[in-house]
């Protein structure tokens, strides 16, 4: 019996892990991209993206992707996604017809 109890490790080998084993969708499959939560403001995650280095357009696409919007060549800015939020709550709440 070893200490590790699961799979045996493959340190030291050639092995490259498989997509199922990283966990990464197989090609041809689309991955199901989750909403963020409804309390998660855009504005901190742009800025903490941007802490991290990340451009402020790179920062936007990404959080708008989050919330379920294409990337734009301009890229998104707080105020678009919040609206675009605000817009879908109201849809989904059917006080906005679509």
């Amino acid at each position: 019996m070893t200490l590790f109890q699961g799979p045996r490790s493959r340190f030291g080998t050639s092995h490259q892990p498989t997509a199922a084993e990283r966990g990464v969708p197989a090609r041809g499959v689309r991955a199901a991209v989750a909403p963020v939560p409804a309390g998660e403001a855009a504005r901190p995650l742009i800025w903490n993206l941007e802490i991290g280095g990340w451009t402020e357009r790179e920062a936007g696409n990404l959080v708008a992707l989050l919330n379920g919007l294409r990337p734009a060549l301009s890229g998104w800015n707080e105020r678009e996604i919040e609206h675009l939020r605000f817009l879908r709550a109201l849809v989904q709440a059917g006080r906005l017809d679509r």
